[in-house]
């Protein structure tokens, strides 16, 4: 591979990963095991189009398991709705 290729394959590398967007993370609780973990977005948008073909930021149909006890888990609560829970 000479110099001039070089440099156009590690400009297309640079240019592929900075097109990548950062959807961020989404934290979990489970109850069970007492055990938070967070998933990317983007894992869960894959999730909801397999299974249901769109996708969204939305957990309501969702089922993610504790990668510790293998259970269904939820969303971690925000302080608001702890705050909601505890009135």
């Amino acid at each position: 591979m000479t110099n001039g290729q070089e440099k156009k394959e590690q400009k297309k590398l640079k240019k592929t990963a900075e097109e990548k967007e950062d959807f961020d993370t989404c934290s979990f609780y489970c109850k069970t095991c007492d055990h938070k973990f967070e998933l990317e977005w983007e894992i869960i948008f894959e999730i909801q189009e397999c299974t249901h073909g769109y996708v969204g930021y939305h957990l309501n149909d969702v089922f993610i398991n504790c990668p510790k006890c293998d259970r269904i888990v939820t969303e971690e609560p925000d302080e608001e709705d702890d705050f909601l829970l505890n009135v």
